[in-house]
């Protein structure tokens, strides 16, 4: 019975990286040819809707997605973030790129993950110079060097829920032959023992693993008209006895140090369950479902889907249409339509060796110069897609059966498996699931025939926490934004594990070029502010990677302007592009499309202006400067042509015989500052803009309420403290460096001006009319204090105004009649003002008597001019 999924709860400590299945080495390394270098790749949507038609020769482009869906499943099914998993893909990728300069050197063993790491397995002087070599190249120490696991593996295991097998004859000290590849292990296992009840040769952690189990065998027939509720019958274990003139297991692991025999399950394929995500399959006696995988491209650009080979049934089963996302058992199991949407036709399969072939080669033991065992893979290729699929390169998680697209993952690339990378897994039956890679090696399963000798092997890898069921095969498995592989087999009872092929490999056999349908944005323009450029100057762009975690590698960007032949341009790491501006001087409209080979992400339209006038040159302020005060801005230029100035500074002026010109700031400005200067000339386009940037420190605020030195009754503090300002700026008020209103703004306003928001345990005051004002703090001490008011705009903050004002103890009044109280207290002319700023009409205030009605008036005032953080001060 199925094991349930179930949610992980511990962090994944693994990011990701990479390891050729079958190129690991252990001591002494043998030379291994090395596999072609992984191919960028993409996925679509498995269900994309038929309905809409669509040329077949230029696929549709990936709709705009949210990453909230895919940033839940992650979390739900990894404990991961959404970063943490493109992160782990990403470093997938680096540790590929390392494999080719690693598997040469001697020592070498192989690559797996832990902690975030790239751990290169083996020893030597020359690997420990390659991978410092690598550390060098910007991946911060990311590589590691560590020494090959030290298990002696002459004694068999078992898996959790397998039966012990037989001792081997030969001690662990006997044991005079050292494994070098899962290719090597698996022709010697095949020659000296037999395919028979062999599972899978495999690299994990260090040591081989050579599995053994029941005789292999098709899944069982379902009726013809499918029961949704079958279950594939499980076939009892068989012995793993030594055939006529061989060895047994036992006796074969036992030569080898470094290889541990282990007994589990037979294996089975997982395509004949009814229902689900995907699409039906016609196999006489019989309808069975799979999984589509991920998009791809024909050799002639055409779009194909690839999944898995046995689902063809070696080429004998006939595609029958697409199922709805709503009727798969992952997304509610709702009864098939009485007609499938058309979908199209198996082309190139292959399930095993080539043409099918089963493990065994029968003229290994002739004139062949062959190896006995027959490797191949398990993978097909949907071609002749009706016109109305839009395949999409991405993988559902099923957040939503309704719409899977909305929170699928886009793919931007290919990696190989490795033991401990962080994977997920999508299909029709069990829905979305990850887990981590367990191992990587050469798995043999059960043919498409009744024949006990009909077994088929190929490259894969194996986790024993992704959940799959029948009806998942030929879904896709991915890391972070990258293609792994697709599904293949799972257990049939006991232990749960899934077992994918690996898609790097599986694309080396298909006869002619297939091309992995990728995602790619849209590409956008970087531009001065006036959209112009001079002949010869670069226009800037960039390619941007959300909702995927980068760009895919290779991609260019495709400029067509009308009556030119497209000019291709490449994209950077970082998805920055440059195309040269053309000689013709005028408006320039142009496409610029995002492409990889097949895949493309549908033309942009640019509109720019070319002109033969160079730029003006700003020469002060400084970029980036810190300024008091802005008077003018200076600079040079073409005499006779006239600089203007736009952004937060305007004007004009001509450009003097000297090449010299200079523009007056009418007014104060303050904050964060931008001007950009153009040249104009009549009869010509404007020149290319230019950009300066600085700062202006706006000047101190007023206190108009409290003046220095002042002394106040505890019995009679005044009810506001306020002051004026500049327009739209933040005033900041301190008493003894604690923000004043803390304490008070949970019961009071945040003053005069405040924004309308959450009140904060630092109110922010903004200045509103000229005027700032809040509450003068309750429950400060009898004694000296000192009051700190700073206003910033944009972040730029003025130097702060410091007054000091006293609170005395109330007077104990004498016994006798009662003493009216004093009159108000007059405060001397110009009391508490300050020297004169320049900042235009800003108002002193007295004391406020009346603070509420003051407040109300401001807050009429602060809402118009809330967003005028940065200009003239009025």
């Amino acid at each position: 019975m199925k094991t349930p999924r179930y949610q992980l709860t511990v962090r994944a400590v693994a990011a990701a990286a990479i390891a050729i299945a079958g190129s690991f080495y252990a001591v002494p390394a043998l030379a291994e040819a090395g596999g072609p270098e992984p191919a960028p790749t993409s996925s679509p949507t498995a269900t994309a809707s038929p309905a809409a038609p669509v040329d077949t020769t230029t696929p549709a482009v990936a709709p705009e997605v949210s990453d909230a869906g895919l940033a839940e499943a992650v979390r739900r099914d990894l404990g991961m973030t959404l970063e943490e998993f493109n992160a782990a893909g990403q470093l997938a990728r680096t540790a590929a790129d390392a494999v080719p300069s690693l598997r040469e050197l001697p020592g070498y063993l192989g690559i797996s993950l832990l902690d975030g790491k790239i751990l290169v397995e083996g020893s030597g002087a020359e690997l420990q110079s390659r991978v410092n070599e690598l550390n060098g190249t910007g991946t911060s120490g990311v590589f590691v060097l560590v020494a090959p696991a030290a298990e002696s593996s002459a004694a068999p295991s078992t898996t959790p829920s397998a039966t012990p097998t037989e001792a081997p004859t030969a001690a662990p000290s006997a044991a005079e032959l050292v494994a070098s590849s899962t290719e090597q292990l698996f022709q010697a296992y095949v020659r000296e023992v037999g395919p028979a009840g062999l599972q899978a040769v495999a690299y994990s952690g260090g040591r081989f693993i050579i599995r053994t189990g029941g005789t292999n065998a098709a899944e069982a027939d379902l009726p013809p008209v499918p029961d949704q509720q079958a279950a594939p019958v499980p076939t009892a274990p068989a012995t793993t006895a030594a055939a006529p003139g061989k060895i047994s297991p036992a006796d074969f692991v036992a030569r080898y140090a470094n290889v541990q025999l282990e007994q589990a399950p037979p294996l089975a394929t997982e395509a004949d369950v009814y229902g689900g995500e995907g699409y039906v399959i016609d196999s006489p006696p019989r309808r069975t479902i799979c999984s589509t995988g991920f998009g791809a491209f024909s050799a002639a650009g055409l779009p194909v889907v690839l999944t898995a080979g046995h689902c063809a049934e070696d080429g004998t089963a006939a595609v029958i249409g697409l199922e709805p996302p709503t009727s798969a058992t992952a997304g509610g199991s709702l009864p098939l339509p009485g007609s499938l949407a058309s979908f199209g036709s198996f082309g190139f399969s292959q399930f095993g060796g080539l043409q099918n072939s089963w493990v065994l080669n029968p003229l290994w033991n002739t004139d062949d110069p062959g190896e006995p065992g027959n490797v191949g893979t398990d993978i097909a290729v949907i071609e002749s897609l009706n016109g109305g699929v839009n395949v999409q390169p991405a993988a559902t998680t099923w957040a939503s059966a309704a719409n899977p697209g909305s929170t699928a993952v886009k793919i931007i690339g290919m990696v190989a498996p490795f033991k401990g990378q962080e994977v997920c897994r999508s299909g029709r039956t069990d829905g979305w699931s990850c887990g981590q890679v367990e191992e990587t090696g050469i798995y043999v399963v059960g043919g498409r025939t009744t024949d006990p000798a009909d077994v088929r092997a190929f490259r894969g890898f194996l986790s024993k926490n992704v959940q799959s069921s029948g009806g998942d095969s030929g879904g896709p498995w991915i890391s972070g934004n990258y293609a792994v592989g697709t599904h293949s087999a799972g257990e049939t009872s006991g232990e749960n594990f899934a077992i994918a092929t690996t898609l790097e490999d599986s694309l080396t056999k298909i006869p002619t070029a297939v091309q992995l349908q990728l995602f790619l944005n849209k590409p956008e323009l970087v531009a001065p502010e006036n959209l112009t450029f001079m002949e010869g100057q670069p226009i800037t762009g960039r390619v941007p990677a959300a909702p995927a975690s980068a760009v895919a590698a290779n991609s260019k960007v495709r400029i067509t302007v009308a009556n030119q032949a497209p000019l291709e341009v490449p994209v950077d790491p970082a998805g920055n592009w440059t195309y040269p501006a053309p000689a013709t001087t005028g408006p320039l409209s142009f496409t610029a499309e995002t492409v990889n080979g097949f895949s493309h992400s549908g033309a942009a339209s640019v509109a720019v202006n070319i002109s033969d006038l160079d730029a003006p040159v700003i020469t002060a302020p400084e970029g980036g400067a810190a300024l008091r005060t802005l008077n003018r801005i200076d600079g040079t230029g073409t005499p006779s042509q006239t600089v203007k100035l736009t952004g937060d500074v305007s004007g004009s002026a001509v450009v003097g015989p000297d090449g010299r010109w200079s523009i007056p700031v009418a007014g104060p400005v303050y904050g964060q500052i931008a001007v950009h200067a153009v040249q104009t000339a009549p009869s010509h386009e404007d020149s290319p803009s230019v950009t300066r940037t600085f700062t202006v420190t706006p000047v101190a605020p007023a206190v108009a309420s409290i003046v220095d030195g002042l002394h106040f009754s505890q019995d009679s503090l005044p009810g506001t403290i306020s002051g004026t300002g500049l327009d739209g700026a933040d005033v900041t008020v301190s008493i003894d460096g604690t923000p004043a209103g803390a304490a008070q703004a949970g019961a009071g306003g945040a003053g005069a001006g405040a924004r309308a928001v959450v009140r904060s345990l630092v109110p922010h005051i903004l200045v509103a009319g000229g005027r700032w004002s809040i509450p003068f703090p309750s429950g400060l001490a009898v004694g000296a204090h000192t009051l700190s008011v700073t206003q910033s705009v944009d972040g730029v903050a003025s130097d702060p105004l410091l007054l000091t004002f006293t609170i005395d103890a109330p007077a104990v009044a004498p016994a006798g009649p009662a003493v009216p109280p004093a009159g108000p207290a007059v405060l001397p002319a110009g009391a508490g003002q300050l020297p004169d700023t320049g900042a235009g009409q800003l108002l002193l205030m007295g004391a406020f008597a009346a603070g509420a009605t003051l407040l109300g008036g401001l807050l009429l005032g602060g809402s118009q001019l809330a967003a005028a953080r940065r200009r003239l001060v009025r």
